[in-house]
């Protein structure tokens, strides 16, 4: 960091709390900024007004991004009530990485959606319906009102890996149908998500492969079914599992390159031993009466042509869409 005391200051001050850093002293800020220019140069701005080096910011994750954004705003406006991308992280809501797309929700009682700072989305919430709760020096909306925001601004596959995470957490269907009662804008948007939501999923990318599949018309899976390899007692669970009129079993796999390239995942075994255990897996299923297997990207969920290819050709009924 060029020499400039309260620009290292700042900076550490920020860091040590995980925030980007700021001033409302413009001598200060236009330090940060002078800081900011060029391609050479030392600090990031993420938002107006925001800063932090360019080595660190490069090391976070996009969650992480939106938090450090996040916490800088909560320090620099501690009036400001955050929802959507910033509340779900906060309540470890496992939504998708689509939303942490380098902006932030704040909500407000007053009903307009302008902002006055590009990287910051205004939701509208009725004042005497805002629930909220401090964490870690954020004020956020508490988990119920996380729900149904990020069900009202999101797009379905993302609003029901919010859903199913919260639902993972104890959180009861009844109570949010409950609370969008009260929020009579937002309920068409959130009943479907709560009629689908299911804490069997596992994460959010199950989550948003099982919305793709509600949206584009298919039959409901069974999610974690149980198998017992009768020959060697094994036991295996499946994601998604179709009991067809014809008597056949498919199986639905989600395959996310972290299960072959993540070593907490792989267990530390190569690629191969991945695949060969794969493959033994597959065959034990297959012992336990399941005909058809499909195993689908993520990639192929996002660009849905290939999923939808695959179910069909596994003979998964389809009806219309959601």
């Amino acid at each position: 960091m060029r020499n400039h005391y309260r620009v290292i200051q700042l900076m550490n001050e920020a860091l040590e709390q995980r925030r980007c850093a700021f001033s409302t002293i413009r001598s200060e800020n236009a330090a940060l900024r002078r800081r900011a220019l060029g391609d050479d140069a030392e600090l990031l701005r993420p938002a107006r007004g925001l800063y932090i080096p360019v080595s660190y910011w490069n090391g976070l994750t996009p969650e992480e991004r939106t938090m450090h954004i996040a916490r800088g705003f909560a320090a620099w406006h501690p009036n400001w009530i955050f929802g959507g991308n910033v509340a779900a992280a906060v309540h470890g809501l496992d939504g998708s990485w689509k939303i942490h797309d380098g902006t932030v929700t704040i909500v407000s009682s007053f009903q307009q959606s302008y902002s006055p700072m590009a990287k910051v989305r205004r939701t509208y919430i009725p004042e005497g319906m805002m629930k909220t709760q401090a964490v870690d020096g954020v004020t956020v909306l508490d988990k119920i009102s996380t729900v149904l925001n990020c069900a009202s601004q999101y797009e379905f596959p993302v609003a029901l890996a919010v859903a199913d995470s919260a639902l993972r957490q104890g959180l009861a269907c009844e109570n949010v149908l409950e609370a969008c009662r009260r929020w009579d804008t937002m309920y068409e948007n959130v009943v479907p998500v709560v009629r689908h939501a299911n804490a069997a999923s596992e994460n959010g990318g199950e989550s948003y492969c099982r919305a793709v599949m509600i949206e584009e018309g298919f039959v409901v899976p069974e999610l974690q079914a149980g198998f017992v390899d009768a020959l060697t007692g094994a036991r295996y669970r499946v994601d998604y599992l179709w009991r067809l009129s014809d008597g056949q079993i498919v199986v639905g796999e989600f395959d996310g390159t972290e299960k072959y390239v993540n070593p907490v995942m792989t267990e530390h075994r190569s690629i191969r031993e991945v695949v060969q255990q794969e493959r033994m897996r597959e065959a034990a299923l297959q012992r336990c009466g399941v005909t058809h297997i499909v195993r689908f990207s993520y990639d192929e969920v996002v660009e849905r042509d290939a999923l939808v290819k695959k179910l069909k050709e596994a003979g998964i009924p389809r009806y219309s869409a959601r």
